[in-house]
């Protein structure tokens, strides 16, 4: 394990050290089906952003009895001073196995009638079994993602006035209508199934990577979308002023609300954008996956979910059950089959699908055997992710109101080391309470970023084990990674955007008047010598009119 780890260290501080050869913990994972061993597709590393480069930095951030925070040295490298945080777990895995990214990336239409469309995306990546599925999407799924809204960019981008419409597809071969957000949704959808496929074809080449969740971003077109496979959160922290809540809000309920520095009072609105995926809350997609294929159980497990646990001594007696989608209970007489194990055990965190894994949706797990039965797992897994979506531009914010933060709301997503001890009304006021602290400096969403890695990490007491530092209650023990990302300056960036559209718009409507004026003029002028006719045009106004409008549409579009 020690050489293992070594190797991946060396690689990233001097590639020209030989490696250190020691076998694999996943042996039959770790070689090609000719027996060669495989090598890692990437150098461990955390997230460039850090720019944690050397050997002693990421030994540092790695240590397990200090556990320390990290934070990117220079936030101008995150979009719009996003805040990041993150730290490693109490001993579970010997490196951090969360992986975050970003990317800022503009689409550029092949014609040229629209300046380019700027997005931005953001991913955390819990992985397990090692951090191998996490570092591959971290370095990949971005470009996937890309390719994959290029795809649609011509149905995307609005339509502009123009002499031919043959750069842009017609509508009406379509038998359905298809709105924009439905593409951009299937954009995320065939990325994260692609970024699965990647993996599963990388195993004859490369180390076996193990799994991870997945959690992504993506700010377009003035919304917010939100595609979550697994267990990690995404929380919408919003803060309204109580005062436009007067009207709905009984009295008694504003007491206690937090007072801002204005000295209003505020009220705050933590709204889930995610889902966890969990055997326990995938149970019916589980038991009916498997009803529908039985091989997939072997001779081990079977798709039921029972009332009671069975016991031998029950044979023959009548037993609640259930299977399937069914949300109900009925009986039925308990046989020796009832006796295998549910495909499903555990309740909540706690729950594991074939005894063996707690996450349902994510990538990879390819190779995933169930523990004792050896039967494989990937069939019940799937890397679909839930997209939920916001328009920004729908948002209601009262102008000199200084609440944009609060209207349009601060996005936090986190892997479970910080909701396995935080629930999402005390991260959102965690949220508001330290950007009171820090109302106007630059790095105040990196300390919103930093307090909440904190107080999920907790403190270690004399006995080496971490506890929250505001009860005895245990800390999280997991790797913890939490990106807080300011949602208003996406709105601005759409704003500026479709400003430089109007006005391509309006320069374009200018051109084409200007141009047909101009035919229209010449038509009438070589086929009639009527001295009546010559001086009026087709639609009527002279040529003195038109010239008169043309100068105005253009000395419009100049300003």
């Amino acid at each position: 394990m020690f050489n293992r780890l070594k190797n991946r260290v060396l690689t990233v501080v001097s590639p020209e050290v030989s490696m250190i050869q020691a076998p694999s913990h996943h042996d039959h994972h770790g070689k090609s089906h000719q027996g060669q061993r495989l090598p890692d597709k990437f150098t461990y590393a955390r997230p460039p952003f850090l720019q944690l480069a050397t050997h002693d930095e990421l030994k540092a951030s790695a240590d397990h009895n200090v556990r320390p925070i990290i934070v990117p040295r220079d936030i101008s490298t995150l979009p719009w001073s996003t805040g990041y945080a993150e730290c490693v777990n109490s001993g579970k895995s010997e490196w951090n196995e969360d992986q975050a990214a970003f990317h800022r990336n503009v689409l550029t239409h092949s014609s040229k009638q629209y300046p380019d469309l700027p997005y931005t995306y953001f991913g955390t990546f819990d992985g397990h079994a090692g951090y191998g599925a996490a570092l591959a999407a971290a370095n990949q799924f971005h470009h996937i993602l890309h390719e994959k809204l290029v795809d649609v960019l011509d149905l995307l981008m609005p339509r502009l006035p123009s002499a031919t419409d043959s750069v842009l597809p017609n509508t009406l071969l379509f038998h359905r209508s298809v709105s924009k957000d439905e593409l951009i949704i299937g954009a995320l959808e065939s990325a994260f199934a692609e970024m699965d496929a990647v993996l599963a074809e990388d195993r004859d080449k490369y180390r076996n990577a193990g799994g991870c969740t997945a959690l992504a971003a993506l700010f377009i077109f003035g919304k917010m979308f939100v595609a979550n496979a697994g267990d990690s959160r995404a929380v919408l922290c919003q803060r309204v002023s109580t005062d436009l809540l007067k009207a709905q809000i009984v009295p008694h309920e504003l007491k206690g609300a937090p007072l801002g520095e204005d000295g209003k009072t505020y009220r705050i609105f933590p709204i889930p954008f995610s889902h966890d995926h969990t055997p326990d809350t995938e149970k019916a997609r589980l038991m009916s996956t498997a009803k529908l294929n039985p091989t997939f159980m072997g001779a081990e497990y079977i798709a039921m979910e029972y009332a009671k646990k069975p016991m031998t001594k029950d044979l023959g007696t009548r037993i609640l059950y259930r299977q399937g989608t069914m949300k109900g209970w009925t009986y039925k007489t308990l046989t020796r089959e009832d006796l295998k194990m549910p495909i499903v055990t555990g309740e909540g965190k706690r729950s594991r699908l074939l005894g063996t894994i707690g996450v349902t949706r994510g990538f990879g797990d390819h190779d995933l055997r169930a523990i004792g039965s050896n039967q494989p797992i990937k069939p019940f897994l799937s890397p679909h992710p839930e997209v939920t979506y916001r328009d920004l531009t729908k948002v209601i914010s009262i102008p000199g109101d200084d609440n944009e933060d609060g209207d349009y709301g601060i996005l936090v997503m986190a892997t479970d080391g910080l909701w396995d001890v935080a629930d999402t009304e005390g991260v959102a006021r965690t949220v508001f309470q330290t950007l009171e602290k820090y109302p106007t400096e630059k790095h105040r969403y990196t300390m919103v970023a930093q307090e909440l890695v904190a107080k999920s990490r907790g403190r270690v007491n004399e006995s080496g084990h971490w506890r929250l530092a505001d009860s005895k209650a245990a800390a999280t023990v997991d790797d913890i990674s939490v990106v807080v990302i300011p949602v208003y300056q996406y709105y601005v960036e759409f704003l500026e955007w479709e400003r430089e559209c109007f006005e391509r718009e309006r320069a374009q409507e200018a051109k084409i008047q200007l141009t047909d004026s101009d035919t229209s003029s010449n038509k009438i002028s070589s086929t009639s010598d009527d001295p009546d006719i010559n001086g009026i045009h087709e639609n009527g106004d002279t040529p003195d009119k038109l010239d008169t409008f043309v100068e105005e549409a253009i000395e419009a579009n100049s300003t």
